[in-house]
């Protein structure tokens, strides 16, 4: 940057510096043109004012919430009063009511002397007492004299019979000609010729509730309405005579259905409310209760008015002091623009008195400058030169630091995403094998006991289309067990809690010996190729799992297949560098046996292949897969200490490649001890009979059965449902020979460390392990421990007794 150094301005014959040329509006440099500061300050002042108005519309609107909420609880309140009244009032006519059903002349049929006691009741109560029989008809009117006609119809509901009380809506009185409502119970009274008795009720004047609204004394100006189960208005205690018998408003019916509630609109006579309703106990009528809005209205508008007012007259208390303040600021700000403007043409600026502390040191600040301004001009110049240089090095250091993070960023994306991806993963395995724990348990009874009834079955010799018939269901139960079993098995696969038996394994024998199986599986219409390749090192694995997860491979290839193609499977020596398990936490960089599964299928997109080792993940159709198939792989090779990967794209068919850790030759297991000889499947070796075994198991079927099924083959049991009553047991009977327990046991200790107990006071007893979901107890990494005997659940009675034979011979 070449720019020459600005020279002060040259005096002239005055002594003073030129002044410079006035530059036209909105030109760089020209004088700036805003609003004056009063007027800021009054905007300002409006600003301060505006949270007041807000404040006081906000508390105006809380207090109207407030005041309705207040009426519309105080409403609810009386209508619940009300109808506890009323409740009162029909309870009282119940009690009149039962006191004349227990009448000896009533009891007894003598309704002559029954009316004269009904009579003095009318007389002096005001009620008429009704008498019908058990089919409507009336055979008693305390209104009419005796031997009178009676009405062949009646205005009370037909009877109900259910021996409770009875309240009925309002009605016209036949023989009393006003608005009436009756209580009704029955009763028992012999009528000739008709079996049943009757019903007795008391006919009341709707009068009769009206004034238990009126000793209520409702605020002034509020309406109490009773309203039957038909919607008419029964009593009111303002204008009752008026309204009495006729339909309550629109409003009132279609809100008040229910126990109790509040509604908004209007009286019989038009009045605006704010209502709220009540239901009796006795009968089916609702207390509704209407408070005028104008109630409501009148001091909240006074309210109002008055918050307004003292909020515009806040705000114009704000406004008149942001004036009075900005004609005191406005002037010394003026003599402070001027200075500034001087300080902009290179003159010396003196300071600016003021009574303002901030306008003085402004003022003392533009002078100081002045005097160092003209000094300093050659210094920026030769640091701007400076400065240019150092940019342009420090952009290119920028340039190249920008670069080196953004590849690292991209790397921890990945990696994140890879952690999410295995923590959920894990998180699933977690709760799958919890599932799948209580599952084998329930797997256990159910195929224990078919293989117990399948056997006693048999031993019947009955040959019959019924024994056929449970034959069939029982080796249709089985084969649904045995496939639950299955699923449970992949469940745990997934989960990585299944005991593996690792050894060494020659991966192009195996998928050698699987060729024929797997062209009967997949069919014709799907060619097989294998690649194997030479030199192949020895894989360390389950060779029973890797057998089933090459052939879940090859099913998922079959099904993406539909029309035929070509499966290829590969082996190969692969190792994995560092580069590659850096964003893979699961994968250990080292050399690996890979085993890849190609199709030239329909293939998977992004979305799929991300999701693909989720469990119950599936892109078939409902019905034709459980979305097991791959999380099983998944799961078996991170088990086993391996990886698997997916590599695919729609319509460009799928490769599944299986990563399983390499043994050497010093990794190699010690030989294994040859077994003893198996027995035959239900039976046990000749010293097994009378032994004495005890099972500890907290599941109470689980130990059932394997009691039952020991006990069946000859073996004496004891059992405990924990580790301490187990213990208890051991000690009682010295003459125990195998102690078989699960793992996972409730109480203060596992199977393991009963075990250990146990074989601490005894230490030649055997010991068989069964579970079917552990964690850190008897599998270690993926593998059993070593010399630990272990039945795997669900199992059957034959595998039991196979394996407690294997121990005691």
């Amino acid at each position: 940057m070449d720019t020459a150094a600005p020279q002060p301005p040259k005096p002239n014959q005055t002594g003073s510096a030129p002044r410079p040329a006035r530059l036209p509006a909105g030109s760089p440099g020209a004088r700036p043109v805003g609003r004056p500061v009063r007027r800021h300050l009054a905007l300002f002042a409006a600003a301060l004012a505006l949270p007041i108005v807000v404040f006081v519309a906000t508390l105006s609107h809380r207090f109207a919430e407030a005041q309705r909420s207040r009426l519309e609880d105080e409403a609810l309140n009386t209508a619940r009063a009300v109808a506890l009244a009323v409740d009162r009032e029909l309870t009282g006519l119940a009690a009149t009511l039962n006191l004349l059903a227990l009448s000896p002349q009533l009891r007894m049929g003598d309704l002559e002397s029954f009316h004269q006691q009904t009579v003095e009741v009318r007389m002096r109560l005001g009620m008429a007492t009704v008498l019908r029989d058990s089919v409507g008809r009336q055979r008693l009117n305390a209104w009419l004299a005796p031997g009178a006609p009676l009405p062949e119809t009646s205005p009370l509901p037909p009877p109900r019979p259910g021996g409770r009380l009875v309240v009925s809506d309002l009605f016209q009185g036949v023989a009393y000609q006003v608005p009436m409502f009756a209580v009704e119970v029955p009763v028992a009274v012999p009528f000739p010729g008709q079996p049943g008795g009757g019903f007795l009720s008391l006919s009341t004047p709707a009068q009769r509730i009206r004034q238990v609204l009126e000793d209520r004394q409702a605020p002034e100006g509020w309406t109490l309405a009773v309203v039957d189960g038909q919607g008419r208005i029964l009593a009111r205690n303002r204008r009752h005579d008026e309204f009495v018998g006729t339909p309550a408003t629109e409003d009132l019916r279609r809100n008040a259905t229910g126990w109790e509630g509040s509604w908004r609109g209007f009286t019989a006579d038009g009045t605006p409310v704010l209502g709220s309703y009540a239901k009796t106990a006795l009968a089916d009528w609702r207390i509704a209760v209407g408070v005028p809005v104008a109630t409501l209205n009148a001091p909240l508008n006074r309210t109002l008015l008055l918050l307004g007012a003292v909020g515009l007259a806040l705000a114009a208390l704000s406004l008149m002091l942001a004036l009075i303040l900005g004609n005191r600021i406005a002037e010394p700000l003026r003599r402070l623009a001027a200075q500034a403007a001087a300080l902009g043409r290179g003159q010396a600026v003196e300071p600016v008195p003021s009574s303002i502390r901030e306008v003085s040191e402004t003022a003392a600040a533009l002078a100081e400058a002045s005097r160092t301004l003209l000094g300093r001009e050659e210094d920026l110049r030769r640091l701007n030169e400076a400065l240019e240089t150092r940019v342009g090095e420090r952009t290119r250091d920028l340039a190249e630091t920008n670069a080196r993070l953004i590849a690292a960023a991209t790397g921890r994306e990945r990696a994140e995403a890879q952690l999410r991806q295995s923590q959920k993963m894990e998180a699933v395995g977690r709760l799958t094998g919890g599932v799948a724990h209580d599952f084998n348990n329930l797997l256990t009874v159910v195929l224990g006991n078919l293989a117990l009834a399948r056997r006693r079955l048999a031993e019947l010799g009955e040959h019959s289309p019924a024994t056929e018939r449970i034959g069939r269901g029982i080796d249709n139960a089985t084969e649904g067990a045995n496939r639950a079993a299955i699923l449970t098995q992949r469940l745990l696969a997934f989960s990585r809690q299944q005991p593996l038996a690792p050894e060494a394994v020659d991966a192009n024998r195996l998928v050698a010996g699987m060729s024929d199986l797997l062209r009967r599986t997949l069919g014709e219409d799907v060619e097989i190729e294998t690649v194997l390749a030479g030199g192949l090192w020895r894989a360390h694995a389950d060779p029973n799992q890797l057998e089933s997860s090459l052939l879940n491979l090859a099913v998922n290839a079959r099904d993406a297949m539909p029309n035929g193609g070509k499966l290829t499977i590969e082996t190969a020596n692969a190792h994995l560098d560092e580069g590659y398990a850096a964003g893979r936490d699961e994968v250990e960089a080292g050399q690996y046996v890979l085993i890849c599964v190609s199709d030239t299928g329909s293939g998977m997109s992004a979305e799929v292949v991300a999701r693909a080792f989720e469990p119950f993940f599936t892109t078939k159709p409902t019905g034709k897969g459980t979305g097991l198939g791959l999380s099983q792989v998944y799961g078996f090779a991170r088990q086993s200490g391996g990886h698997a990967a997916i590599y695919s794209e729609a319509g460009q068919g799928s490769t599944v490649k299986l990563y399983l850790p390499r043994l050497r030759d010093q990794d190699l297991p010690a030989p294994v001890a040859p077994q003893a000889p198996p027995t035959t499947p239900g039976t046990l070796p000749l010293s097994a009979p009378g032994a004495l075994v005890l099972v500890v198991e907290d599941e109470a079927m689980v130990r059932d059965f394997a009691v039952a099924a020991l006990e069946e083959a000859g073996c004496r049991t004891i059992a405990a449902g924990d580790g301490p009553a187990a213990l208890a047991l051991l000690d009682a009977h010295p003459e125990v020979t195998l102690l078989f327990t699960d793992v996972v046991l409730a109480g203060p200790m596992n199977g393991r460390e009963l075990a250990g107990a146990a074989l601490a006071r005894r230490p030649r007893l055997r010991v068989l392990f069964t579970t079917g979901y552990t964690r850190n107890a008897i599998i270690h990494h993926g593998r059993l421990d070593e010399g630990v005997n272990f039945l795997g659940k669900p199992y059957t009675a034959a595998a039991l007794l196979e394996r407690i034979g294997r121990l005691l011979v």
